[in-house]
Order: structure tokens, then sequence, then C-alpha cells
């Protein structure tokens, strides 16, 4: 068997895990002051990033040895996987994403705000709805990023949408023409150490297993 290269892909890790309870959220990275004059003001203090906790159900001790080495792997120093959410596997509108299809959506273009994007690839009439999650590469190494739509948009008969704002915003090196995945969306992940556990066991079963992770754009 070759050697695990990462980022570890969904299929490989988080495909694999039996999700009891899981948060997916994008914690503000800000600076908060206050004026004398009353005036609270604010400074982003770095990129805005996805990060998220995993509680997984009560498993017996043949089903937490296999995914136990998995997780300690992704302890040490470099390791990286694929997260998704797996209550937003797909758009709102489009569930086990039927009407998608074998589409292939790209980016049509990138606003200049920096957050907006367009997309075309798209069915006819395709909806993308507040709050549906899409994934893309970009740069060089390849970076993931994952975007929540702010906006609406349904597409044209050419298969394009007008922009869309998502949040969080999009960064340099996004660029039109980069394939967007809208079946099960992802971000690269590491875990976060000193949060993690492979569970208590006790004579027949495994409980409290859980983990925390945190989008690295490296």
């Amino acid at each position: 068997m070759a050697l695990l290269t990462f980022p570890l892909t969904l299929a490989q890790f988080y495909d694999l895990l039996p999700i009891g309870k899981a948060e997916l959220d994008l914690p503000e990275a800000l600076d908060l002051s206050q004026t004398t004059g009353g005036e609270v003001l604010t400074a982003d203090l770095g990129s805005s990033l996805w990060a998220g906790r995993i509680d997984l159900a009560v498993m017996t001790h043949d089903e937490v040895s296999a995914i136990r080495p998995l997780i300690n792997i992704l302890r040490r120093a470099g390791s990286s996987f694929l997260v998704s959410d797996h209550t937003r596997p797909w758009p709102r509108l489009d569930p086990n994403g039927t009407i998608l299809g074998a589409a292939t959506p790209t980016i049509l273009a990138v606003g200049g705000s920096m957050r907006e994007l367009s997309l075309t690839g798209l069915p006819a009439a395709y909806p993308i709805s507040r709050g549906d999650l899409m994934s893309f590469t970009y740069g060089s190494p390849s970076r993931y990023a994952l975007h929540e739509a702010v906006g609406a948009a349904v597409a044209n008969g050419a298969g394009q949408t007008g922009l869309i704002e998502v949040t969080p915003p999009i960064r340099p090196g996004a660029a039109a023409g980069a394939a967007v995945q809208l079946i099960w969306p992802r971000c690269k992940a590491r875990l976060v150490p000193g949060e993690n556990s492979t569970g208590v066991t006790s004579h027949t079963i495994t409980s409290e297993a859980k983990l925390a992770w945190t989008q690295t754009l490296r």
C-alpha cells in the first residue's frame, strides 16, 4: 500500500467518520477597540478561516480501530485533510445534485470587490440559494477556497449567473476558469492540537471521541 499523501481526501478520512454531532463555523478574526467618543472600531487581524468540531458517535472497538490510526497520523506536523459540511452536501434547491448532473461549473468572473463571483457551465435555470456552499482551488501551490453564498442567483439559458455575493471574501489568486464544486464542497484543514480524542473505552464500546479542526490555506 502506498504512503498516504496530504491532504487526505474526503473518501480517505472524512467520509469514514461516524459523525454524531458536528459544527462548521466561520469565526471572526477581528480587533475591536473603542474611542473616547464611544465609537467602536474594528479591524481585520487576518484571513477568515473556517473551523469546526466533530463529536463521533459511539463505536465498537473494531470500528474505532479502523479510524484511530488516521486520527493519530493527522496529529503530526504537516498533515492535513479535506473536510465538508454533512448538512450542506449540495445546493439547497438541488437535493442529491440531481439537477446539476454531469455539469461542470467554473468561475465566470470575480467581482472587483473580491466579495462576488459569477458562475458558468450550469444547467439552464439552475438556482443558487443563500447558504449554498461552493469550493474551488486556486494559486500555486494549490489552495482550497470554501465560500458560502450570501446572495442568490439563477443561471440564464447559457448556464451563467450574475455576480453572487459570498463569504468569506475571495482571496487573491482566484480566477475565471477555476472548476467549482457544488457537490460536497470542501476545504483543507488541520487538527487543533490538544483538542482531539480517540475516545474512552468500556467493555464493548468506545465513546466520547472528538475532533477539532481549523482551515489551512497551505
